[in-house]
């Protein structure tokens, strides 16, 4: 028994509650998904057959595959043990690295942002793949200094290392640019390096340094008006300005909005005539709006029970967190839960219009192939993880 890479003791071990959720996020999303992507209905069809043929079957279905090799590619990486991977994390970080130098002179433009390897019409982002590896990269370098001590992170030199290997890669993100998926890396920072007890010398510097990077960006962007992020930032911060005024840049988050208003409290069900989504009002319904379609079907309810469903699948990550076998394990799923927490608050934030459009998808909602599959390999490790706080190999 002792050999054998699946025992069946480790089912014991899996937990099935965080399985759950992530299978009810991604029913819930083919629904929303199979909403936003119809032909309009006129509520004249008769029968199932003319029913199907308005139905958008290949974006479903694609969907539906994206989750099977996700959900395989998770079964795959919770048979991993993780402490592997401690062992691969210099490989994995130049991995990332190169990932990134790639895309950016070989990838295609997308929405503004070059960020894509397209093979045929679909496209790969290695942003979202990184995303994973720096946080196995991070808890690595967070864990060789905490493991072991109570007094975490005291100093500003104990995390100069981890510092500007975590610079290279959201330079080269924010170059692309793409200001959504940078933010991503530096909260998964943030809330990593404040479960490892930083001291608040440590934050100062740190706030510091942010405050005048990120002006020094927003300048950057501004020297080019024409700028497909400017205009995104223009639109939250000032959509009265010539610039968004002129090229409606703000028409996304007002169009979202006005969907959303329209649903009420229980919504107007899917496939309704004249709904917005329905009408093609909705740009991106089925990614980076997919909310505003999800409320203008089922209402304010509809809403609040995904936000639900989001509630407990961080809150059961970040408890599971606590229950880890050393720290190393413990920052990765804090690692993972912060991502997840991340593109929750910025996508719902930017549909009703409290944060700006960004382009970060809901995970296991928003359609698209990339997302999907590494936010199942992302859970696949949380889950890796929690096995191995009880060894049941060779039980």
């Amino acid at each position: 028994m002792k050999g054998k890479l699946i025992n069946k003791n480790m089912w014991k071990f899996v937990d099935w509650f965080l399985v759950v959720v992530i299978f009810i996020l991604v029913g819930y999303s083919l629904l929303s998904i199979a909403n936003a992507t119809a032909s309009p209905f006129t509520g004249d069809e008769r029968g199932i057959a003319e029913f199907i043929a308005n139905l958008d079957l290949s974006s479903i279905l694609w969907q539906a595959l994206f989750f099977g090799i996700g959900l395989a590619l998770m079964f795959l990486v919770m048979l991993v043990d993780y402490h592997t991977l401690a062992h691969l994390t210099d490989w994995l970080y130049w991995a990332t690295v190169a990932l990134l130098v790639a895309v950016y002179f070989l990838g295609s433009e997308q929405n503004g942002t070059t960020g894509w390897f397209m093979i045929g019409s679909r496209g790969f982002q290695p942003g979202e793949l990184c995303k994973i590896l720096m946080i196995i990269v991070l808890a690595k370098m967070l864990s060789n200094k905490t493991e072991g001590s109570e007094d975490g992170i005291q100093t500003f030199k104990d995390i100069l290392p981890t510092l500007w290997r975590l610079a290279i890669p959201v330079v080269l993100i924010a170059i692309q640019p793409d200001i959504g998926t940078s933010l991503v890396y530096l909260f998964i920072f943030a809330v990593m390096l404040f479960m490892a007890k930083a001291n608040w010398k440590v934050w100062l510097i740190l706030i510091i340094i942010a405050l005048a990077v990120f002006g020094g960006y927003i300048i950057y962007l501004s020297q080019n008006p024409d700028n497909y992020m400017w205009r995104r930032l223009l639109a939250f911060f000032n959509p009265q300005s010539e610039v968004v005024q002129s090229t409606n840049a703000d028409m996304q988050m007002v169009q979202a909005q006005m969907a959303m208003g329209s649903g009420g409290f229980l919504g107007k069900g899917l496939f309704t005539p004249g709904s917005l989504s329905q009408l093609g009002y909705v740009w991106a319904g089925q990614d980076d709006f997919i909310f505003a379609v999800t409320v203008e079907a089922f209402g304010f309810l509809g809403g609040l029970i995904l936000i639900i469903l989001y509630f407990l699948l961080i809150g059961r990550t970040l408890m599971l967190s606590l229950r880890a076998k050393d720290d190393f394990g413990a920052y990765i799923i804090i690692g993972v839960a912060a991502m997840t927490l991340f593109h929750v608050v910025e996508n719902i934030g930017m549909n009703i219009g409290l944060l700006p459009v960004t382009g970060i998808p809901l995970p296991f909602f928003s359609s698209g192939g990339s997302s999907m599959i590494m936010n199942c390999i992302a859970f696949g490790l949380v889950l890796s993880v929690d096995m191995r706080r009880q060894r049941w190999q060779g039980q």
